[in-house]
């Protein structure tokens, strides 16, 4: 994109503006590098980077990053050798630890939304922990070297606490001790370099014993420091060298760490200035009310609703504009001062802005194409330097643009052709416009001349557009009128500031009948598109109210389905609950007739027999049942045949009999025959030869493992087989289960999850640890 284009769009106040969001010097170079893209799937990928970093905005506010000072430098200083400061140590310690917690939140946002960009960027957030362990043992939050670095430090200082405690209570005695205070200046200890000294008059300097440090200007007063805490002070400044050299030693071993790491960091530091600058976009997206364009791979735009993003939000008029589908050139006409500037430097910088991945202060619906490079001629060019004239600038530029420019580029002119004899000028404009148009390059031209007008009307793919005026207050409205050629409205301006009628109607006479004529049907035009704008906007509040009365409806219905819905799960859970418990209890039923078996029996009594199987169907909830939907039936069930029992959660059996004259038949479940209604159970297998009937006394081995394979599987299959697999779990005594649903693009992972949340039967789940499949597993807690 060339430079010239984006100084005139003043696409840097942009930067500058995006810049102020950022939280770390990485973030702003990149804002302050920014240019618009060289490809498609380059602004494709920088949009969604800026999609992903509003979702986290909206979800956890400010990114976890603290440090603001760049820290690269000082890095490559610890991989030279050289030993970093406290406060340097401090923010790599700050910076790993903001890494990680940004991770750590990217990572919870990826469960519930689509962040593949900024988990690509959270991957490289990675820096071993004990680096930040260490730093921030040894560094305090002020940047300082805490006592517990080391043992000697710690010794150290302890030392040189009780050394200043002796120097401070010498002191106290000796101003304290009358023989003393006779001889002091004032009763006070003052500091002369490093030294403790006394305020000694002059005439009594032999009366305290000690070094004199210094001297009042008027010379009545001696600053001696006391022999007693001279010999403390020295002891003070030994272990002052010694905790030097033993800090100069901790901080030395932490450079060498960060040399280690130096690796690490460098990605870190990347991967936070891309993040940085994704967050600044979002946030300047959230300020601006600004909304994700559509991207097409074609030269067009289509803009709704825009307001110029470094003009007032509450006095910017929203500008409407397409071009590139039907039409390739718009001429807008009209007079000075109406916008016209304003709407082509909209036009060029919602391209360069859409192009640097920035969302747009525009309405949804809002489309930018792929354009290579915006060119536009804008503005003043008179060169003094080169001695050129306005036009001749206007020229030189427009020479360089049509030699630059092909299918994909848009050009912006601000008064094509201005600058010389109007005639000449118009006609270059149209010349100009004529080689654009054979070459398919996307114009958007703003003029002054007539000739543009028709020319604009007549000429193919070319659209004619104004700025609207009010000539009641004469003062323009800066709404862009498509399909309608603008107005000078001399007259009419005259007439409201009040020049007579005689020089008006002379003023008329001298236009052309065919120029009075056109001005004329311009300004009935104009009449009739206002009119049917106000219409418009009429139709749209009444399809509006009529539109949320139809969502309102609507919600009205899904909230009822949802209730619904929410009852019958709640049902269906309270059900399985029982069923669960009945089959418990037939277990113990089971359990009880082994133990009559145990005690001699060979076989069970019927008398014996019945009265369990009555206790069993007792514990059935069959009205309960009834009330559930539907589920396939085998009506074609015959005699020896396997089916599942509906009833009974699914429990196999074996049909041993079909009751005469009614749609009941009599199965073998284990030890227990029991009658169940046809449409209660579920084919599972033909019957090859019938056993006798003989009823033995065994619990059926279960065939439910502790895990579900689900790869393989869509999301609404695999909650189809969660609901059979637990049910089937829970009555297999298990308390712990795995799904697994493997990695892949994680949306089976989502689905399953979501799902499980509001299971009634779950009450935990996580994802597996190592050795446990990791994020391909999720482990639940059944209960």
């Amino acid at each position: 994109m060339n430079r010239r284009a984006l100084q005139i769009l003043e696409y840097e106040k942009i930067q500058i503006e995006v810049a102020q969001y950022c939280l770390t010097v990485y973030g702003r170079e990149r804002v302050l590098e920014m240019v618009p893209l060289d490809s498609p799937e380059a602004v494709a990928k920088a949009l969604r980077m800026t999609a992903e970093a509003a979702t986290f905005y909206r979800i956890k506010g400010e990114a976890p990053f603290a440090v603001t000072i760049d820290l690269r430098s000082a890095i490559k200083r610890a991989k030279l050798g050289s030993v970093l400061s406290a406060s340097e140590l401090l923010a790599v310690g700050l910076t790993a630890r903001g890494a990680r917690k940004m991770r750590r939140q990217i990572d919870e946002i990826a469960q519930e939304h689509e962040l593949d960009s900024f988990v690509q960027f959270s991957e490289e957030l990675m820096i071993e922990k004990s680096l930040e362990d260490e730093i921030f043992f040894c560094i305090d939050e002020e940047g300082l070297v805490a006592d517990r670095a080391s043992n000697d430090l710690r010794d150290i200082r302890q030392n040189m606490r009780t050394v200043q405690m002796r120097i401070k209570r010498t002191l106290d005695e000796l101003i304290r001790s009358p023989s003393i205070q006779k001889h002091l200046q004032e009763q006070i200890v003052t500091l002369r370099g490093d030294r403790y000294c006394l305020a000694v008059r002059a005439d009594s300097q032999h009366a305290v014993r000690g070094v004199v440090h210094d001297v009042s200007a008027s010379g009545s007063t001696l600053f001696i420091e006391p022999e007693r805490v001279a010999q403390l002070s020295n002891e003070l400044k030994r272990l002052e060298t010694a905790q030097e050299r033993e800090i100069e030693r901790i901080l030395a071993r932490l450079s060498a760490l960060v040399s280690e790491s130096s690796s690490s960091l460098f990605r870190v530091i990347e991967a936070i200035g891309q993040l940085d600058f994704a967050l600044a976009k979002a946030r300047y997206a959230q300020v601006h009310k600004a909304i994700e364009p559509r991207l097409t791979t074609e030269p067009r735009l289509f803009i709704r609703k825009g307001r110029h993003p470094l003009l007032d939000k509450e006095r910017a008029i929203a500008l409407d504009v397409r071009i590139g589908d039907d039409f390739t050139t718009l001429v807008i006409t009209g007079p000075n001062t109406g916008g016209k500037t304003v709407t082509l430097k909209t036009i060029g910088l919602f391209v360069v802005m859409a192009l640097s991945g920035l969302f747009l202060p525009a309405a949804e619906g809002t489309e930018i194409g792929w354009f290579s490079e915006v060119f536009a001629d804008i503005g003043d060019e008179q060169s003094i330097e080169q001695n050129l004239s306005t036009f001749s600038s206007h020229m030189t530029n427009i020479i360089q643009i049509l030699e630059r420019a092909d299918r994909h580029s848009l050009l912006l002119f601000d008064e094509l052709g201005a600058g010389t004899d109007p005639t000449e000028g118009a006609a270059l404009a149209m010349a100009i416009l004529d080689d654009l148009h054979n070459r398919s390059i996307r114009v958007v031209a703003t003029t002054h001349y007539a000739e543009l007008k028709a020319y604009a009307y007549t000429t193919e793919a070319t659209m004619n557009a104004s700025m609207e005026f009010d000539v009641d207050t004469l003062s323009p409205t800066y709404r862009l009128l498509l399909g309608i050629p603008g107005r000078s409205n001399a007259f009419a301006i005259a007439r409201r500031l009040g020049l007579s009628e005689s020089i008006l109607t002379v003023a008329n006479e001298k236009l052309s009948t065919q120029d009075v004529r056109v001005e004329d049907l311009i300004g009935k035009l104009q009449q009739s598109v206002k009119i049917a704008q106000e219409e418009e906007e009429k139709w749209k509040v009444a399809h509006a109210q009529a539109e949320r009365l139809r969502q309102e409806l609507l919600d009205l219905r899904q909230t009822e389905e949802e209730l619904s819905q929410v009852r019958r799960k709640k049902a269906e859970a309270e059900l399985r609950m029982q069923m669960i418990r009945a089959q418990r209890e037939a277990e113990q039923i089971l359990a009880d007739l082994r133990e009559l078996r145990a005690k001699g029996a060979k076989q069970v009594k019927d008398h014996e027999l019945t009265a369990q199987k009555k206790r069993l169907e007792e514990l059935i909830p069959n009205e309960a049942l009834r009330a559930l939907p539907a589920s396939k039936r085998q009506k074609a069930v015959t005699v020896g045949d396997e089916v599942r029992v509906l009833t009974l959660a699914g429990q196999k059996a074996t049909v041993i009999a079909e009751i005469p004259g009614k749609d009941e038949l009599m199965v073998a479940v284990g030890a227990m025959k029991m009658k169940v209604r046809r449409e209660d159970v579920e084919l599972m297998r033909k019957a090859k030869t019938i056993d006798p009937p003989v009823v033995t006394i065994s619990r059926a081995a279960t065939d439910v493992l502790p895990s579900l394979d689900l790869r393989g599987t869509t999301v609404e299959e695999a909650i189809r087989e969660i609901d059979q697999y637990l049910d089937r779990a829970l009555l297999a005594g298990y308390q712990k289960v795995s799904l697994i649903h493997g990695k892949g693009t994680g949306a089976l992972r989502k689905g399953v999850q979501s799902y499980l949340r509001n299971h009634p039967h779950i009450q935990s789940m996580r994802l597996g640890s190592q050795g446990e499949g990791d994020g391909g597993v999720t482990v639940i807690e059944l209960g």
